[in-house]
């Protein structure tokens, strides 16, 4: 288990981000600040590179005018408008000058870097000499970092995909500024912040939570997979075909919040299995109360990231009155059906409602507290209600479409994977793209696993695997009624539940014919390949575009 944790926490953190971004910030005073930039020479501007920094979002729309000198007078060449952070980007421009004139209006945003390129070049231009004009801040810290420069801006050092929403809220949290974001609970945007505590505001500070919470998940289904199915083996079984799963990966890497709810989820079903599947009483303190409360717990930090973890809830409910039902049936024939119940159901209902009630509850509200906290604002209790309705709302009535979005039936068969990014300015012929979807062998073996391991379960009369199919039925049904625009991630949190139905049916196959445990070997290492071969669709490795064409086995798969 610590083999496969070391060993994917390796490969995900490889070419995960990088530290060298602008971090020093010009943010103008007054509108109409201005200073000259003295090239020295005439030079053939070809892009004007900047790198915006986080600030109020007050101040998202503020301008950055750009002038060259012509004949003796200044003339405009291009805006920059900041409405983009964490990540460079550049202006395509044409004039030969010796001088540019920059004016921020209206005061307020905020510009980390900027880097000039002459026309044939891929270095920025050196030297520059600064005139400060009006400004009365330090227009020096503009071209302070020119080492943390990319003439092809990369996932690397900058934002991509929801990173623009999730990893800038955690800094602003940090900060205790207004938040960018607020369709979601507080708790996976803390958790990354704490990366961006400790590493910084850069792409691997802001990324390094998640993917450690990705890399925990395969311990997780280690332990999983061997409370079910008592073996090592089929542990191992559990936990590979996690860590090779193409979502698994993907979602992992990026910092957005699907990873922490998917985390707890896995980890909420895992303690309920303790108490349906244990042989105790009800009240017992260590095999029934113990996993009831730290199910609870995890319920309660799930939804505190993401509310996929609330139909992981209605689940836990369901298991928790099932196993009443059976406990009642079979041990209330000694006594009365009022003292039974009065004995056994009636305090457990009470620990049930603290345990998944009460103690979620404060969990939920103590990730408010940075909300609470930000400056200049008086927020309470009331308004946190109101960022609840507000999130129903959003989410009950977004009426959008995407090129990437796709029917919910269609997410087991991996039909149209999410394209995350794609690299620009790189040479001809090579391409770098990120995608997210599902390891076909694992995805495409799901669809009949799944089906074969509830027969199977259903003829044993096997009760341990109503918690997996409760955990997969819970996370995957809901999206059959949801009417807004969905994703092939969204079934991210159903994966583990998946992948332990198939491991289920890999047991009872070896089980009934030993010698299928070639094929079974042979199918892992398939799995593995399959990650290997699409590794570069995954990780955004710059391959020759032909690599990229022949991994197409679908139409709809885009790259």
């Amino acid at each position: 288990m610590a083999l496969l944790f070391l060993g994917y926490l390796l490969v995900a953190v490889y070419n995960l981000g990088s530290f060298n971004v602008p971090v020093t910030v010009w943010k103008p005073v007054n509108g109409g600040e201005m200073f000259d930039i003295d090239l020295g020479r005439e030079v053939d501007v070809a892009r004007i590179y900047y790198y915006s920094g986080i600030n109020e979002s007050r101040y998202d729309n503020a301008k950055f005018f750009v002038l060259y000198q012509k004949g003796g007078q200044f003339h405009s060449l291009t805006a920059i408008d900041k409405n983009e952070c964490g990540i460079w980007k550049y202006k395509e421009v044409s004039a030969k000058t010796s001088r540019l004139k920059i004016v921020a209006n209206p005061p307020g945003g905020a510009l980390n870097e900027m880097a000039i390129v002459e026309k044939g070049k891929r270095v920025p231009y050196t030297p520059v000499r600064l005139q400060a004009g009006s400004s009365l801040s330090d227009p020096k810290k503009l071209f302070d970092e020119q080492d943390t420069f990319e003439y092809a801006p990369s996932f690397k050092s900058s934002f991509y995909f929801d990173e623009i929403y999730h990893a800038r809220t955690a800094y602003e949290q940090l900060q205790r500024m207004d938040q960018y974001e607020n369709t979601h609970p507080p708790l996976g945007k803390l958790f990354i912040a704490a990366g961006i505590a400790l590493f910084g505001m850069n792409s691997f500070g802001w990324r390094i939570a998640g993917t450690l919470f990705g890399a925990a998940m395969v311990p997780a289904m280690y332990l999983f997979g061997k409370k079910l199915f008592g073996s090592r083996f089929f542990a191992f079984c559990a936990a590979f075909l996690m860590m090779v799963d193409f979502m698994h990966f993907t979602q992992t890497r990026i910092a957005v919040i699907d990873v922490y709810g998917t985390f707890f989820i896995i980890l909420m079903f895992y303690f309920m299995h303790d108490f349906y599947n244990g042989d105790s009483d009800l009240l017992d303190p260590v095999r029934s109360l113990r996993p009831l409360f730290l199910s609870g717990l995890c319920f309660g930090l799930g939804a505190a990231c993401k509310w996929i973890s609330l139909y992981a809830g209605a689940g836990l409910a369901f298991l928790v009155l099932l196993k009443m039902y059976y406990h009642y049936r079979e041990n209330a024939t000694g006594q009365s059906k009022a003292e039974y119940l009065r004995l056994n159901l009636l305090p457990l209902i009470c620990f049930c409602l603290l345990f998944f009630v009460v103690i979620p509850s404060v969990v939920y509200l103590l990730s408010y507290i940075p909300f609470l906290l930000i400056k200049g604002q008086n927020h309470g209790l009331i308004d946190i209600l109101k960022n609840q309705r507000d999130m129903f709302v959003y989410h009950s009535q977004l009426k959008a479409t995407h090129p990437f979005s796709s029917p919910w039936w269609s997410w087991p068969l991996d039909l149209r994977p999410i394209w995350l990014y794609t690299g620009s300015d790189l040479p001809a012929g090579q391409v770098s793209s990120i995608a997210s979807f599902g390891n076909p062998a694992i995805w495409w073996a799901g669809i009949p696993a799944v089906l074969a391991a509830v027969i199977m379960a259903g003829v044993k009369r096997d009760r341990r695997m109503a918690v997996v199919f409760t955990g997969l039925a819970c996370q995957y049904l809901p999206w059959a009624t949801i009417p807004r625009v969905a994703f092939i991630y969204h079934f991210f949190s159903v994966v583990p539940f998946m992948i332990l139905s198939l491991v289920y049916v890999m047991k009872a196959t070896m089980e009934r014919w030993p010698q299928a445990r070639h094929a079974a070997y042979a199918y892992l290492c398939l799995a593995g390949g399959l990650f290997i071969l699409f590794y570069p669709v995954l990780s955004g490795l710059q391959l020759a575009e032909g690599y990229f064409k022949s991994l197409r086995w679908l139409k709809s798969w885009t790259f």
